[in-house]
């Protein structure tokens, strides 16, 4: 496909989605970002990760256990392997604004999925802006994932009167990169490519 076609489509695309947008219930916001950083094992090195989510954020992280037996691993049911943060609202994105920076506001096409969830990871999270390295606690890597969604999406996990919501609701992949585009100024690429200094 040319890239004239390409550029005619998307801008096809953006006046659908700008459109739709017009209705308050139909126009997606940033619900929540998660971030997570499996450590395999419990103990010190796993306080230094929820360290590091915590400086990152300045929220208090959880502990996540296993969910299975792995003999190979030595992994018990129960046994906390891992740490994960949940930020909402107006802080999450903030802190997306900063993350993106690390990437230089590229996500990989490949990282969108038709619920409206996307992902990147990071993979010194000393380049993150703000935060500066900790001898005792080292260089840690962590995973990012957002959800995009429209307003409504509370019916299907609220206690009372739960229901489904239909599939057009969700908020599609091109949508989401769409709507990160304008928000946030992400740029979707093939392959990531980073400059380092």
């Amino acid at each position: 496909m040319s890239s004239k076609s390409k550029t005619k489509i998307s801008s096809t695309l953006s006046k659908e989605f700008e459109e739709k947008w017009k209705n308050p219930m139909k126009k997606p916001y940033l619900e929540k970002l998660v971030l997570n950083i499996g450590v395999g094992l419990g103990g010190e090195e796993l306080e230094k990760a929820v360290n590091v989510l915590e400086t990152i954020t300045g929220q208090k992280a959880i502990k996540t256990k296993s969910k299975t037996n792995v003999k190979e691993f030595n992994l018990r049911k129960g046994r906390p392997i891992g740490t994960k943060l949940t930020i909402r609202g107006q802080d999450a994105e903030k802190l997306l604004k900063r993350l993106l920076i690390v990437n230089n506001n590229k996500i990989l096409r490949k990282s969108f999925d038709n619920y409206g969830n996307f992902g990147f990871g990071i993979t010194e999270h000393i380049s993150i802006p703000g935060i500066e390295y900790d001898n005792e606690i080292g260089i840690w890597g962590l995973d990012c994932v957002g959800r995009v969604v429209r307003p409504g999406m509370r019916v299907k996990s609220r206690r009372k009167a739960r229901t489904k919501v239909p599939k057009h609701h969700y908020v599609q992949r091109g949508e989401t990169q769409y709507f990160l585009k304008q928000k946030f100024g992400v740029e979707i690429v093939e392959k990531l490519e980073l400059d380092y200094f």
